[in-house]
């Protein structure tokens, strides 16, 4: 997606304590500069967190719409523990607590804006699953393209998916071309919906 921060280079193992794993491979991914300001030099491993390199993801958290608490009339979407049988609620909250990805900023000047984004791609995602109601399944080959050219530009693939998790076609398209997407997190045995990776997923 459209990184709204700069990338940075996150090391799982943080650099300042394991200054040997500072270019290890296994040990850098690449993360929004929000997401790795927040965790600064805590550690985190995939028995503890939800990590995006170990685990399905989109089975972990869901997405609520909040009024903003010093913005009136301005709404923010934060993550939330998924609420379904598969996730583990403790891990997914340690996980949303490290990176602080319910944090709201109140600050016009700051850069973690990651509630203001994610709230864009929800009206979005909205409004063209409404189109998509309305006429989109009747015309999909053409419909869908646009569809997908506006999801990729917003970003947030989670919301776009979960906005049309009953809809096969466009859960495909959406998987086929979000970059990086792990083809056998959503078997298409099972109409593209969210599978466990490891035992470690629960």
């Amino acid at each position: 997606m459209d990184l709204k921060d700069s990338p940075h280079v996150e090391h799982v193992v943080p650099k300042s304590t394991h200054p040997d794993l500072r270019l290890s491979w296994g040990n850098m991914l690449l993360a929004c500069g929000a997401c790795n300001r927040a965790k600064s030099a805590h550690s985190y491993q995939s028995h503890i967190h939800y990590m995006p390199d170990f685990h399905n993801t989109q089975l972990a958290f869901d997405y609520v719409i909040i009024p903003h608490p010093t913005r009136r009339k301005q709404m923010a979407c934060i993550p939330v523990p998924g609420n379904n049988d598969i996730v583990n609620v403790e891990k997914a909250k340690r996980t949303i607590d490290l990176f602080k990805l319910d944090a709201i900023s109140s600050n016009p000047r700051a850069t973690d804006l990651r509630w203001k984004y994610r709230f864009e791609a929800y009206q979005s995602s909205r409004l063209w699953r409404d189109h998509w109601n309305y006429f989109g399944k009747d015309i999909p080959d053409k419909f869908i393209p646009l569809l997908i050219d506006c999801a990729i530009g917003k970003g947030f693939f989670s919301i776009w998916f979960d906005c049309f998790q009953d809809e096969p076609d466009v859960k495909k398209a959406l998987i086929d071309a979000f970059p990086g997407t792990r083809i056998e997190c959503f078997p298409d045995s099972n109409d593209y919906n969210p599978s466990p990776l490891h035992d470690d997923d629960l």
